[in-house]
This record gives C-alpha cells, sequence and structure tokens, in this order.
C-alpha cells in the first residue's frame, strides 16, 4: 500500500484526532468539516439525493445550499446528476455559494466498471463542474482494482480531488483495497444507522485517516418512523427540545461519522442541518450507543 499524498507527523496526528470514533465532533465552536487524508476539507452533514429525480434533486441541492449545507451527495446510478449540477448553478447565479465553497460527492455505477475513465467523465458532464470534490466505487464488483485505479488517475488529472468506497462493510474488504491503493481512500461511504454502527469498521479504518460516512443515518425509507419514534431518542429529543431526527443526526457527528440524510423537503432539509447548537452529553451518547442492532436494512 502507498499513500497517494505525503503527510507530515503533525497533519497525520491531527487527522487521527479527528477521525477516531473516541472524538466527538462536539467542541466549543461547532466543528462542521472534517479534514481528509487527502488534504481536503469535508462538511459532516449534507444532502442525500438517492430516490429523486432530476427536478426535485435541482430543488432540494438549492434548498440546501440555501440553508446553508455545503455537502450534496449524488451518484450516476440515482440519475440525477443533472439535477444536482442546476441545482449547484443555480445558487451560485444567486450568489448563494461559490464552487469552492460545495463538496459534491458522486460515484461509479456498477455498469460502468468497465469504463469507469469515461464514467468520472460523464458524470463531470452532467454535474455541469470542472472537478469532482469526492468520487467513490459504489459497491465491491467484478474489476474493482481497475476501477480504483481509475480513480486514481483521475486524483492525478485534476478531475477527482478525494476518492473513496460504498459499501464495503469488514475489514477483510477494506484491506483487499488498501493492497492495491497508491492513494488511500479518504472516506467510506456505508448503511450507517443506530441499530447498524459497525464500530468495528470506524476504529479499523481510523488509522488510515479514513472516515465513515452513513447513508440512511435515519435507517431509511420504510424505518425512519421506527427510529424517530424510538423511546430513547424521543425522551433525548424532548430533554433538548429538539426533534427525533436532530438527536439522531447530532449522534452521528458526535459518534465521528459524516451524514447524509436525504430529503426533497426544504423545512426537513434545514431541520436536518439544524444540529450545531446543542450537544449529546457522555450518557446520552452511550444511551444511543446501547441501540446498536447490529442490523442493516438493505444487502448491497
Amino acid at each position: 500500500m502507498k499513500q497517494g499524498m505525503p503527510l507530515g507527523l503533525s497533519v497525520l496526528m491531527i487527522m487521527l484526532i479527528l477521525f477516531c470514533p473516541s472524538s466527538a465532533f462536539s467542541e466549543e465552536e461547532p466543528v462542521k468539516s472534517v479534514l481528509l487524508n487527502s488534504g481536503y476539507e469535508m462538511p459532516v452533514i449534507g444532502l442525500g439525493t438517492w430516490t429523486l429525480d432530476n427536478d426535485s434533486a435541482e430543488a432540494s441541492t438549492y434548498a440546501a445550499l440555501k440553508c446553508g449545507m455545503r455537502l450534496i451527495d449524488t451518484a450516476r446510478y440515482y440519475g440525477c446528476e443533472v439535477g444536482v449540477g442546476r441545482g449547484l448553478r443555480r445558487a451560485i447565479d444567486d450568489g448563494i455559494v461559490t464552487r469552492a465553497e460545495v463538496f459534491i460527492t458522486s460515484k461509479i455505477m456498477p455498469s460502468d466498471y468497465d469504463r469507469a475513465s469515461r464514467g468520472i467523465d460523464d458524470s463531470l458532464r452532467d454535474l455541469n463542474v470542472d472537478y469532482v470534490d469526492l468520487m467513490l466505487i459504489h459497491q465491491p464488483g467484478w474489476n474493482d482494482e481497475a476501477v480504483y485505479r481509475a480513480l486514481e488517475q483521475a486524483v492525478r488529472d485534476g478531475k477527482v480531488r478525494s476518492i473513496g468506497i460504498s459499501n464495503y462493510y469488514t475489514r477483510e474488504a477494506v484491506e483487499e483495497v488498501l493492497s492495491y491503493a497508491e492513494i488511500v481512500p479518504a472516506v467510506i461511504q456505508n448503511e450507517n444507522h443506530l441499530y447498524y454502527q459497525n464500530t468495528a469498521l470506524q476504529e479499523y479504518v481510523c488509522q488510515y485517516g479514513i472516515v465513515i460516512e452513513s447513508w440512511y443515518p435515519f435507517g431509511g425509507r420504510g424505518h425512519t418512523g421506527e427510529h424517530f419514534g424510538n423511546e430513547t431518542v424521543v425522551g433525548i429529543a424532548r430533554h433538548h427540545h429538539k426533534t427525533p431526527a436532530q438527536v439522531i443526526l447530532r449522534w452521528q457527528l458526535q459518534a465521528g461519522y459524516i451524514a447524509i440524510p436525504g430529503s426533497s423537503n426544504p423545512e426537513h432539509i434545514a431541520e436536518n442541518y439544524d444540529v450545531f447548537d446543542f450537544e449529546l452529553s457522555i450518557s446520552e451518547m452511550e444511551q444511543l450507543r446501547q441501540l446498536d442492532r447490529h442490523k442493516r436494512y438493505e444487502n448491497w
């Protein structure tokens, strides 16, 4: 394994402090981003766009940027990169953000694994951007090493700033990637929620400065009611005068994850971002940790 960007000892120590699970994103000043091992800052909360069509993705992206979010997550497979790009352009044209202030994530879809370089170019075209901040392998497939090599080349070509993997859940799966990686993954994006916390993986990848990003932070469509109605979550929310969604997202951040809740409702998007004015106690964090059932809802 080779490190793609040399890091000084002091920078590496800072990253380990930021990424290790024992470290919470909870200090006197609200921490809204983390330093990735690629050297780039990534916001700790953003908008997920899975299931959105181009029109709703455009509206949701614009709403997210308007309320303060600076992380937008999409993928070739979602079919809404064009909409995300339109929403980003609207926000730029309206003076809400600059391109440099927004962190865009996309993923190479499995059907593009034999044409990964062209898939990356397709994303840049549809998003209408010169570079993507983070590009992921969407899930393990038959050509992972070649796909990863294409991601690394995209970094060298300036088309992608940081790279990573998605839906790799075990130490063994990550070690296989590390065995051929010249640039260490910056992010692993997995299903992660109160009922599936997978702290073992988080603790293992910490040594490489890899951060875990949570899709389905509320358990996913069809399961949010169960999570929002959990009596522990409801009790903590009542204590802080916050919603269950805000408590869950605050837990995600303090547990060291990045979270990308999906929504097409501007009010819910704004609610999801309003999590930096309170902090969960050690006792509350432990109560939420105890909810882990090691239960995934999806199988990819």
